[in-house]
Order: C-alpha cells, then sequence, then structure tokens
C-alpha cells in the first residue's frame, strides 16, 4: 500500500490537517471541532481523512495532536473537550481508517514542527512555551521531544511563582495570571470595560495604563522563562500560542525578567518566535505521522 502521511491538529474550536503531496505540505481548509460527543468527534476526523484520500488515494500513517495530557495509550486529560477524557482515540481512529497511528499533546507536537521547519531546526535542545488561553509547552533534548511517563512534561503553566497564593485543581499559577484569558480577565475590570485585543492596540499607541498591564505579563513571563531556562538550559526558547502577536510589546520587559531571575548562565538564552505559527502543530503532527514512535524521548 502506498504511504501516505496525515497531520492532524486538534484546537478546541478548530481542526487543522496537513500531508504531503510530491514532498509539499499542503494545509487543507479547516473543520470546526465537535463539542458534543466522541462519535460526531471522530467522524470529523475520519472526513479530514478523506479528503486526503481522494488527493492521495489512501492514508497509512496518522500523527494526532491534542489540547491535553496524553498517554501512549491514551488521552486521559483534555479541559475542552472532556468526552475525550479515557478514550482510546488511537485505537478507535485506527479501527476506522486501518492506519498506523500515534496521538500527543499538541504543544509537543508544536515544538516537534519547529525542529522540522522551524525555530527548532538544527537545534539538540529547544523548549517551546505556548501562551494562549492557557498556558503549556514542550521540551526537546538530544533532538527529541520530552514526553514524561504521564504524557505531560512540558506543563508550564502549573508553574509556581508564588507558594502563599490558593491553589486551582484544574490551573496553574502561571496560567491563572500570565494566559491570554488572565489578560481578558483584567481587561473586563477597566472601566469601561474593553478586551484583551484592545489594551494590545492601546499599547501599541502608547497608552500608560495598557503599557503597564503588558509590562506587568512581560515580567511574568520573564520570570517563567527564567525558572524554565535554569532548569534545562535549552539552545533556545520559543515563544508560542496566541500572544505571538503582541510578542514585540512583551519581549523587553520578558528579557528584563530573564535577566533578573535566570541563573548567570542563561540570562542571555535567545527566545523567538515561533516560525510556523498557529499551523506548528499540525506540522509537528505530520512529522510525528512520518516518525511514529522514533521522536521521543
Amino acid at each position: 500500500m502506498r504511504t501516505t502521511y496525515l497531520g492532524i491538529d486538534i484546537g478546541g474550536t478548530k481542526i487543522q490537517g496537513a500531508y504531503l503531496q510530491q514532498e509539499a505540505i499542503i494545509l487543507p481548509s479547516g473543520i470546526a471541532t465537535p463539542t458534543t460527543s466522541y462519535e460526531d468527534f471522530l467522524a470529523s476526523l475520519v472526513r479530514l481523512a478523506e479528503e486526503v484520500i481522494q488527493a492521495n488515494g489512501s492514508v497509512s500513517h496518522v500523527g494526532v495532536g491534542v489540547p491535553g495530557t496524553v498517554t501512549e495509550q491514551c488521552v486521559t486529560w483534555v479541559p475542552n473537550l472532556p468526552f475525550l477524557d479515557g478514550k482510546d482515540l488511537a485505537s478507535d481512529l485506527h479501527t476506522r481508517l486501518g492506519a498506523h497511528v500515534v496521538v500527543s499533546n499538541d504543544a509537543q507536537l508544536a515544538l516537534l514542527g519547529e525542529m522540522w521547519h522551524g525555530a527548532a531546526r538544527n537545534r539538540r535542545s529547544a523548549v517551546l512555551l505556548s501562551v494562549g488561553t492557557g498556558v503549556g509547552g514542550a521540551i526537546m533534548l538530544g533532538g527529541k521531544i520530552v514526553r514524561g511517563v504521564h504524557g505531560s512534561a512540558g506543563a508550564f503553566g502549573w508553574l509556581n511563582l508564588d507558594w502563599q497564593e490558593r491553589s486551582h485543581p484544574d490551573h496553574g499559577y502561571v496560567e491563572r495570571h500570565a494566559a491570554g484569558s488572565a489578560l481578558g480577565a483584567i481587561a473586563r475590570q477597566l472601566e469601561p470595560p474593553v478586551t484583551s485585543y484592545e489594551i494590545i492596540a492601546r499599547a501599541r499607541m502608547c497608552d500608560p495604563v495598557s503599557m503597564d498591564i503588558i509590562h506587568h505579563f512581560g515580567k511574568l513571563l520573564g520570570a517563567t522563562c527564567a525558572s524554565i531556562a535554569s532548569m534545562l538550559d535549552p539552545e533556545v526558547l520559543i515563544f508560542s500560542g496566541g500572544l505571538v502577536d503582541a510578542f514585540d510589546l512583551l519581549s523587553d520587559a520578558l528579557h528584563e525578567g530573564m535577566r533578573e531571575m535566570g541563573s548567570p548562565s542563561v540570562r542571555e538564552t535567545p527566545v523567538v518566535v515561533a516560525q510556523l505559527g498557529k499551523n506548528s502543530a499540525a506540522y509537528g503532527a505530520l512529522r510525528a505521522a512520518m516518525l511514529q514512535q522514533l521522536i521521543w524521548l
């Protein structure tokens, strides 16, 4: 049978595919993520695969990125799609497609995508920090992605920068204070209330209140990066996720935080933006389909 690889990145609202066609990477139009049932969800993945089958004649290897915790056996925790919890997505998709299937955390696959065609190319160690609605991440050491025994290595949203603050069972300190959702909550408390996008836009126009908010976020992310770099000492730190569009505003404060709070050897660790943008995880899922289990440490 012809070998055809398909990558699938599952987002909270959109499913994005990626496949190879004559060595070119094709990104078909995304489809809405079903949020009602597991069967509807599987049917959507099959429809995406059928589009590739129409173009290439078959799908033999599939990589899937899931926005949550994934072990080698099953999906264990996906906050935005709870019907996936406990499901053996790889086996169920294999049954429907007859393809080899590998499933992983989406941030880990985003780093794999950046290793293949992005900011971590030709690197042996790198860390990806994904800052969007929540905060996640991934670790690459020795040219391989660190999965962790529970599949959750790189969950940087759970870094604790204040042990005296009351904890939350579903969201760590960094996610509660430095994610896009936290910026949105601050925006709604202003008078009059605005959105996180408006805060970013106003900061670009040198509005003092908005600039102070963004500077605070930058310092928090700088402390996060300082902690990560001090522990792992990577060649490069890659910034990804929804707040990438504001990286130019965050960068100075972020680097200031790294210099103030990082260990001496990592204070100047390069922090760069993900080159593949929102397609990093789709590229990584495709690469995982190609390499199967060879990518994991």
